[in-house]
């Protein structure tokens, strides 16, 4: 597949900075390893990228940055570098992956290694830390030092990871950078660091048995075997987890499309819906659990009309009463009760599935709040549950373009918006990309999906970004 001239340099320059990089690390280098000791580590490593899993709970990828790490703290710069470098090629070579994506792969990773064991030894922290010599011989303060400098070190990692990654989608998908590292990077780092303390135990391990007589010189290698098992416990942990995660999500989904199968003018509505609200909030700066609460009420948002009581007004073709329409009102305190049975949604996800149709001046329903007493998610499904009416075909009138939807959003802010998000959505250019693409059937059905670094994120099949990602 020929690829745009741009990802080509920018492949080109993170290949470049690497080859730098480790050039500095070999005139900084630490005593060699011993080849026995470097095959180990390669051999893990390797292991590790072939059976990719989740570490993470809400992120794809290899665990072997456990490896790289160790690697990185008991050998210095250079010497995890080769650890990295060698088995990221060798996993990339037996994937079959064509020579730019292998190259960029192999670089970004080494880059990233030698970066963050640069950064942590520039900081005063030592190769191997105090913590992995003798505890009786290693005074309190340098333990503390460089367990603080740990943290240090696995943040410039995957910080360094997930921006060579980012850029080189953004350039390759032609989508904004900020964009594509809320897609694939956004509330992953806190998670990676907790993640990476297993490095600690692994290092320590290692060196602890190395040391000390001739079974214990033996036993240093033969111990990584024990990091492939704690590995295996926690991926197979994380994967009965998700498992869960997955089923009770996939119920949700048939309980949506059953209830839009009574309103066929309504078909994908919540998924558009959850869609939309989860860019929005995203671009307001929510935390991801904020983000994903958010975009599982815009979900759910109208799961009380599955009530037979609604069945006849959903399928109506004529204007409703004023009785009918007091009724289909309901339907948000039907929904939240429905949602409050599941004891995770109740709080932020109930409250605002209840208050989704509060206007921001007080003239909504249920309840008539008014402004910022409106839950934010409920704001946030409100632009969102509007926009998506006004961007869908309905029997009376065609769908609306982007200009007059956002000209709506103005003429209504402050009355039935909240101002400071109708201002969020119609200048963000990632939120106006969204309703472009649900307005467009042939940019493909929205579909949940995780991304690699970080909480659930919706992609869409034929997308750019989609494609990009997957690229790399």
């Amino acid at each position: 597949m020929k690829r745009p001239r741009n990802t080509t340099i920018v492949v080109a320059v993170v290949t470049l900075m690497a080859a730098a990089s480790v050039l500095i690390a070999w005139g900084v280098r630490s005593t060699f390893p011993g080849n026995w000791e470097l095959l180990c580590f390669i051999a893990v490593g390797f292991l590790l990228d072939q059976t990719s899993n989740r570490l993470r709970v809400d992120a794809a990828g290899s665990t072997s940055f456990v490896i790289h790490l160790a690697a990185g703290l008991l050998f210095g710069a250079f010497w995890a570098a080769a650890v990295v470098g060698v088995s990221q090629a060798l996993s990339q070579l037996a994937r079959r992956k064509e020579p730019t994506k292998l190259i960029f792969n192999v670089a970004q990773r080494i880059l990233s290694i030698v970066l963050a064991v640069l950064v942590y030894q520039y900081l005063g922290g030592d190769i191997p830390p105090a913590y992995m010599v003798r505890l009786p011989t290693a005074a309190p303060s340098a333990i503390q030092r460089d367990l603080g400098l740990f943290f240090v070190f696995a943040a410039t990692y995957f910080a360094v990871n997930t921006i060579a990654v980012s850029v080189v989608v953004a350039v390759s998908s032609g989508r904004p950078f900020r964009e594509v590292w809320h897609f694939n990077a956004r509330g992953a780092l806190g998670y990676d660091i907790v993640a990476s303390l297993i490095s600690i135990p692994v290092a320590y391990l290692y060196r602890w048995t190395e040391e000390g007589s001739i079974i214990g010189s033996m036993m240093g290698p033969f111990s990584l075997l024990l990091v492939v098992g704690l590995i295996v416990v926690v991926r197979h942990t994380y994967g009965m987890y998700r498992k869960l995660q997955e089923s009770g999500r996939e119920l949700l989904d048939l309980m949506v499309k059953a209830i839009e199968a009574r309103d066929p003018y309504t078909s994908g509505h919540s998924i558009r819906v959850a869609t939309l609200a989860k860019a929005i909030a995203l671009e307001s700066g929510m935390s991801a659990p904020g983000v994903e609460e958010v975009y599982t009420a815009a979900l759910l948002h109208d799961v009380g009309k599955i009530h037979e009581e609604f069945a006849p007004l959903l399928r109506k073709d004529s204007k409703l009463t004023a009785e009918e329409t007091a009724l289909l009102q309901t339907h948000s305190v039907k929904s939240a009760e429905l949602v409050g049975i599941i004891s995770s949604f109740r709080g932020n996800v109930q409250d605002s599935v209840r208050s989704h149709h509060e206007r921001w001046d007080g003239q909504g329903y249920p309840d008539g709040i008014v402004g910022e007493d409106i839950p934010l998610g409920a704001r946030i499904i409100m632009i969102s549950d509007t926009t998506d009416a006004m961007t869908s075909d309905r029997p009376y009138r065609k769908r609306l373009g982007l200009d007059s939807v956002i000209a709506e959003l103005q003429r209504y802010k402050g009355a039935q918006f909240d101002p400071k998000l109708v201002d969020i959505a119609i200048n963000s250019v990632a939120v106006r990309r969204v309703i472009t693409s649900l307005q467009a059937p042939a940019d493909g059905e929205p579909i949940r999906a995780i991304a690699e670094g970080g909480s659930t994120r919706v992609r869409w099949k034929n997308s750019p970004l989609w494609k990009a990602r997957q690229a790399f």
